[in-house]
């Protein structure tokens, strides 16, 4: 699927006729046509009905067209995102942190720098009154301590599959994952996730959100309940889907709800942000991957 496609379905929807919405989207007829059909395809359901004079939206299309607006309005939320952090032309972060922290900061900032390698972030360690006054002065972006010291040998737990309250993963009762409580990202690496459509907005935002935290919505395939069922048939794949399938789910003897732990980490860290880079994007990005490392 392709930002385009989404666009031209928004279209389709909009003016309910093929014409129409061809030329709002500089396409031709024929064009738009090969284009919806292959959404289709991929989707493995109709999207439309057609007749002579008109379109009408299938229930399953109503769905995705949630989806296409939700993800485009993604889309543009990210690149002002972008926009403003190609502006602001910070892309150094300085870190303060104390001899607290001064063994698991560096491990954590470089782990960062390589999911983040445009990111470059300078570590200096002082007592806190010097970090303070640095941090008031924005000489330091941000400064990390903590009340207790953290051991040398301390070890990070890469990282966990996290799934919101309102979401839940799911897949054939034979999965190779069934039975596990601790799963990373790399395990997920072989296996294909699915969304289920929600008629709820903010569970289909989620549903985005928990798949790009996977390092799956560029692949991630969405679907009706029932067609992504239809693939788990072959204990390849896993699902995402809002809470509201839980009976359906516990009910079908061929699934089984994978309920991943996020294992407690129990580092307390005081963390201040200088009052100039509180909203920046870079800064925000550091702050959720240490939270992410560190905390359960």
């Amino acid at each position: 699927m392709r930002l385009e496609q989404f666009k031209q379905f928004l279209a389709l929807a909009e003016f309910r006729h093929f014409r129409q919405a061809a030329e709002h989207c500089n396409l031709s007829t024929s064009a738009l046509t090969r284009s919806i059909q292959t959404l289709e395809q991929e989707l493995n359901c109709e999207l439309v009905t057609r007749s002579t004079r008109s379109v009408s939206i299938t229930q399953s299309g109503e769905l995705f067209l949630t989806y296409c607006a939700n993800a485009l309005e993604q889309f543009n939320h990210f690149k002002t995102q972008l926009s403003d952090f190609t502006n602001d032309n910070a892309s150094k972060i300085v870190v303060g942190v104390t001899e607290n922290t001064a063994e698991i900061t560096p491990f954590v900032c470089k782990k960062f720098m390589e999911k983040f390698p445009d990111i470059e972030i300078e570590i200096q360690q002082q007592d806190r009154s010097s970090l303070s006054n640095k941090l008031a002065d924005s000489e330091l972006d941000i400064t990390i301590d903590s009340t207790m010291q953290i051991p040398n040998n301390f070890a990070i737990t890469e990282h966990l599959v996290y799934l919101p309250d309102q979401i839940i993963l799911f897949a054939n009762k034979n999965h190779a994952l069934s039975s596990e409580t601790t799963i990373d990202k790399e395990t997920l690496t072989p296996f294909s996730v699915l969304g289920c459509l929600s008629k709820n907005l903010q569970v289909q935002k989620m549903l985005q959100e928990t798949a790009a935290s996977m390092q799956k919505l560029t692949t991630m395939k969405v679907g009706t309940f029932e067609q992504i069922t239809g693939y788990l048939k072959d204990a390849k794949h896993l699902a995402l889907a809002g809470i509201e399938y839980t009976n359906e789910i516990e009910n079908n003897p061929e699934l089984i709800i994978i309920k991943p732990e996020k294992q407690s980490r129990g580092i307390d860290l005081s963390i201040s942000v200088a009052s100039n880079k509180t909203t920046h994007p870079d800064i925000l990005n550091l702050l959720r991957y240490i939270g992410e490392e560190t905390q359960s």
